[in-house]
């Protein structure tokens, strides 16, 4: 099944997209967090009330859509390895660290501050580098704890577009203090419009993915593009991750990370800082995944500036003998 939740005169509604892209809007059913926590079946049934007396028809172009889910948390790996590779290939390495191979790796982010598929997103006052990431979201149904990857496959209720936005010179001056990121990564999120259950995507499965492209654009111009089947890390392998000697609720979301040429950070590394500049206000970026649609956002200008309790430092005294 796929659904979508757009907003009504009623408040907000939940949609299945019918073969033919046309939408069948729900009487009354506005989240789909209630059909969670079992093997897939409530959500078929949902769909098939839907479908069997559905409130009116409608072409997705023409309604107000909403991000699908509203997550309790949001957890974000790096499972692309050849997203990162010109990174590592940049610092002098042929390949990433052994840690990247052996372990997911990854980071908890901001569930508070993700938004739908055709907000705006604004840049983070300070910033001068906004980035877009292209990733897949998979949306944990059931409640995980110290699962194994052959059991977390049943956890999944579905996936979703993710975009992780970053603002990448905040993001790195942070880091410099050996911990993060947080303020790079946590003001905005964008999720879907569609969510898609993995029984509608079996016959495309492939690899540690599924064979679904991947593409991005900005202004127009096609930026990157890639396919999910490339994942060097499963979402059933990054689930069991996550919850070993630990718990993922029910309503979380995992990110995948950006897929290659996923975002400006790896295409400027690829090509050149000219070909592919930072976002700036009025830019329009357009996210893509075959069978979930698209984001389609329009980057604001900063409403606000920098934090304003940031310290200055006094230069170190070399003239003074070191204790």
């Amino acid at each position: 099944m796929r659904f979508i939740k757009a907003r009504t005169e009623q408040g907000a509604r939940l949609g299945v997209v019918r073969p033919d892209g046309v939408v069948e809007m729900a009487r009354e059913a506005g989240r789909l967090e209630p059909y969670f926590g079992d093997d897939g079946e409530a959500l078929r049934a949902l769909a098939g009330a839907i479908h069997a007396d559905p409130a009116g028809e409608s072409d997705m172009g023409h309604l107000a859509l909403l991000k699908p889910v509203d997550p309790v948390s949001m957890r974000d790996f790096m499972v692309f390895e050849e997203h990162i590779l010109p990174a590592w290939r940049r610092s002098g390495l042929s390949r990433g660290p052994d840690v990247w191979y052996e372990q997911p790796i990854g980071y908890f982010s901001n569930a508070a501050t993700i938004r739908g598929p055709h907000d705006p997103i604004e840049i983070p006052g300070g910033s001068e580098r906004l980035d877009f990431e292209l990733e897949v979201g998979a949306v944990v149904g059931r409640e995980a704890a110290s699962v194994t990857a052959d059991d977390a496959a049943d956890r999944i209720a579905g996936f979703t577009i993710l975009c992780d936005w970053s603002a990448r010179d905040l993001q790195f001056r942070e880091m410099d203090g050996r911990l993060g990121p947080f303020k790079g990564k946590d003001f905005g999120s964008s999720l879907g419009p569609v969510f898609v259950t993995p029984d509608e995507l079996a016959s495309r499965r492939s690899g540690n993915g599924y064979d679904l492209l991947m593409t991005s654009t900005v202004n127009g111009r096609q930026y990157g593009s890639d396919h999910w089947s490339s994942a060097y890390w499963s979402f059933e392998e990054l689930i069991s991750y996550a919850s070993w000697n630990s718990r993922v609720e029910a309503g979380s979301i995992i990110g995948s990370g950006t897929c290659q040429g996923g975002c400006i950070l790896e295409l400027s590394v690829r090509h050149s800082p000219e070909e592919y500049p930072w976002l700036a206000p009025g830019d329009e970026v357009v996210l893509g995944i075959e069978q979930m649609g698209e984001i389609r956002a329009t980057v604001q200008a900063p409403a606000r500036g920098p934090w304003p309790g940031r310290r200055t430092i006094a230069e170190p005294d070399a003239r003074k003998a070191p204790v």
